[in-house]
């Protein structure tokens, strides 16, 4: 194949070089061998204008590559013919590899449809994958009085904040979709669904803002990890010393409108994160108000912010809120790693504020959940 291509880029530059002096090219010459290609030329670049020059080099490359086309579609037939075992041949795409990847062939109609759309009905589409707007009712307005529908509502989406991973997704489809997603005007909407004004934009994008902005990520669960060893006794022997690993987890789910959900439990996490919703009630659960707080004097490598968590209250435990505060590490882009700072009792009778003791406490660490209730 390499020997073809150098025939046929040689009889392409006899083919300039004649059209240049004038001269049409002579079809049975057309697949000899030039004894130099870059001297035919240099002595024909002279005399030929840009434009001309341009024009002449398309034709005559488009006609070699239908050449090459043919003998593709020829070898491929005669393999097909020959029943041959070693290679597997696709009938569909004979003779369409060349003249698809041949760009400035103009004879070629086959161009995405991504690039015929506007880029205002991107920007549109776009904005639905960010923020989907709910379904209208499909059933008739008259209905009698003894009935009553309720339309769908995407309850998810107000739980989760903009949709950025999915906008990321068909960003890397092609370089203009990933061209498309990045207009200021989608991640504004981004950083106006994610943070509370005023908003401080950087100097640079607001895709960069989001980047590098500290930020509680809502569209899964912070789990914290925690072991202890125990003292035990055998029963057997009283010489063997025993020692039990105790293994328990701390799950935290954040919302957009500042409510969030902790849960102590020893249940594995495959079996606990699905069932971290608003209104769910068990040992160990309970529910508050959080707040963040950016580290504004930091540098932005190394900015990180405060989470202070209020108001957790155990229906187990009816006379007692707790409060939490947690350091978020600096790490722009990310936003998954929380250390506990205090932890801390309240009695709701007495005002007396308590610490407790969290030695085994372990950093919090992000994890995506992709539904919830199932």
């Amino acid at each position: 194949m390499d020997e073809e291509l150098e025939a046929f880029r040689i009889a392409w530059c006899r083919d300039v070089a004649e059209r240049a002096h004038g001269r049409a090219p002579d079809a049975a010459h057309s697949h000899m061998q030039a004894p130099s290609s870059d001297a035919m030329l240099k002595a024909a670049a002279p005399a030929v204008l840009p434009e001309a020059w341009a024009d002449q080099e398309r034709d005559a490359l488009s006609l070699l590559l239908r050449t090459l086309s043919s003998k593709h579609v020829e070898r491929v037939h005669e393999m097909m013919s020959q029943n041959t075992e070693d290679h597997t041949v696709w009938p569909e795409h004979v003779g369409t590899c060349i003249s698809t990847i041949y760009a400035a062939d103009l004879e070629v109609s086959a161009v995405p449809m991504v690039q015929h759309m506007p880029d205002e009905l991107w920007y549109r589409i776009l904005l639905h994958v960010l923020m989907p707007t709910p379904l209208e009712p499909m059933w008739p307005t008259m209905l009698p009085d003894n009935m009553s529908f309720q339309p769908p509502l995407e309850s998810w989406r107000r739980e989760t904040g903009p949709d950025y991973v999915s906008l990321e997704r068909v960003a890397r489809t092609c370089w203009r979709l990933r061209q498309l997603t990045s207009h200021p005007r989608l991640w504004r909407a981004i950083v106006q669904g994610t943070y509370a004004p005023p908003f401080s934009p950087l100097s640079c994008s607001w895709r960069d803002a989001y980047v590098h902005e500290p930020r509680v990520r809502m569209n899964g669960t912070y789990i914290a990890t925690c072991e202890y060893t125990q003292q035990g006794m055998s029963e057997e022997n009283v010489w063997v010393r025993v020692l039990h690993v105790v293994r328990f987890f701390r799950y935290l789910r954040f919302f957009p409108n500042g409510r969030c959900l902790s849960w102590l439990t020893t249940d594995e996490p495959a079996d606990v994160v699905h069932r971290l919703e608003p209104g769910i009630r068990s040992k160990g659960c309970a529910a508050g108000h959080w707040r963040c707080l950016s580290e504004a004097g930091e540098t932005l490598s190394r900015r990180g912010a405060t989470i202070l968590i209020e108001d957790l209250h155990d229906p187990t435990l009816p006379g007692y809120t707790f409060q939490m505060t947690l350091h978020m590490r600096s790490s722009p882009g990310r936003w998954h790693r929380m250390d506990m700072l205090e932890y801390a009792s309240l009695n709701l009778q007495t005002g007396e504020v308590l610490p407790i003791p969290h030695k085994h406490a372990r950093p919090f660490l992000f994890s995506r959940v992709l539904s919830y209730g199932v």
